[in-house]
């Protein structure tokens, strides 16, 4: 037990530590084009652990690694600089300039996320079969007389290359009575025929926990039926994208029903949780690992975005009013936003570990 807190806990350092240090990258390399000093990039938060100076910026890495920042000269609105350093600045930036800054570590995130998944995507994707692996008991499958080791090869006459093809074919079709060309192996030789199934609709659940009905002729897949789906890197960036847009809208649904009450609050998870699911994503293979990597990726990005002070999104926010208003916000207005917001972020953070301890307990 001992070994596996400790193999997941490092898994998560890895995972923390990648995301925050192409987040802080984002910030870093804008400011740096931008001409602002950065004084210090932190990997953590806390007490410096170690780091070292290379040429006006301290890298350090920190006790507390749960995130990370970059401080860049003038960033606190209450500083006073001595006028050779006003250039260089980031208080002395026009508004559209500061927003840049920050947008590009979130920015940064959904890159790091694109990156990994159109390397997965070329290097293949595991695609199950439309191989049956167990029929259920009672189900439309067992009366048409559907077998363990039958391959569904159409339905309709529309040809089926994947489970997920399948089930969205029964799912389309489903309040009709289906024509399904079925491949049997019998001695070697394989046999085609037609099997006519009426689908059943059945109460489940969808991703969100919202009761559903669907159709189903019950049938289970066959995990060992499994094949690579290649693609180019055009067609594997627009997968990419398409996954990072699916994950984003997962998300802002998740958190919506979780503000109106649909999901309960139990439900969110925080570093333990995350923590756990590392070490899950790390034992089942790189390709699994480095998924989940981007899959945080594009989670951290998102929720930086949202207009919390404290978070990127507060300061996005503040860079769009000055915009507006052609001045910026009042330091005491500012500095107690941050604190308002921050309070927030460490009681939300309380919460979650909380959530995770009760849920590590039951399990």
């Amino acid at each position: 037990m001992f070994s596996g807190i400790i193999y997941d806990i490092a898994a998560f350092l890895i995972v923390i530590s990648i995301i925050v240090l192409i987040h802080e990258f984002g910030h870093f390399i804008v400011a740096k084009k931008m001409g602002v000093k950065v004084e210090k990039f932190s990997l953590g938060f806390g007490p410096k652990v170690f780091g070292r100076q290379i040429g006006e910026t301290e890298y350090v890495v920190s006790a507390l690694p749960l995130g990370g920042y970059v401080k860049l000269l003038g960033e606190d609105p209450s500083e006073e600089l001595p006028p050779e350093d006003q250039k260089r600045s980031y208080s002395n930036l026009s508004p559209y300039k500061k927003f840049l800054i920050i947008f590009f570590g979130p920015f940064f995130n959904f890159a790091l996320a694109a990156v990994i998944f159109t390397v997965i995507f070329m290097a293949g994707r595991p695609v199950l079969k439309p191989v049956i692996g167990g029929v259920m008991k009672g189900k439309p499958a067992v009366k048409a007389g559907l077998k363990k080791g039958d391959v569904i090869a159409s339905v309709n006459g529309i040809k089926v290359r994947s489970w997920a093809g399948l089930a969205g074919y029964i799912e389309k079709f489903g309040k009709h009575t289906l024509t399904l060309g079925i491949e049997k192996k019998i001695d070697n030789k394989t046999t085609f025929s037609m099997i006519r199934v009426k689908p059943e609709l059945v109460s489940g659940f969808n991703i969100y926990k919202q009761k559903i009905k669907r159709y189903i002729i019950g049938i289970t897949p066959s995990n060992k039926a499994v094949f690579y789906k290649y693609t180019g890197l055009l067609n594997s960036f627009y997968s990419a994208v398409k996954e990072i847009w699916f994950i984003i809208y997962i998300t802002v649904v998740s958190l919506f029903y979780l503000i109106v009450g649909k999901l309960p609050a139990s439900d969110l998870g925080g570093p333990i949780m995350i923590a756990q699911l590392s070490g899950r994503a790390a034992s089942l293979g790189i390709s699994d690992f480095f998924y989940f990597v981007a899959f945080i990726s594009v989670n951290i990005g998102l929720v930086n975005l949202f207009p919390i002070p404290a978070l990127d999104g507060g300061h996005l926010l503040f860079s769009v009013i000055e915009m507006v208003k052609r001045s910026p916000l009042s330091v005491k207005f500012q500095e107690t936003a941050a604190k308002v917001g921050f309070a927030l972020l460490i009681l939300l953070l309380l919460f979650v570990s909380y959530n995770d301890i009760l849920r590590a307990i039951k399990t």
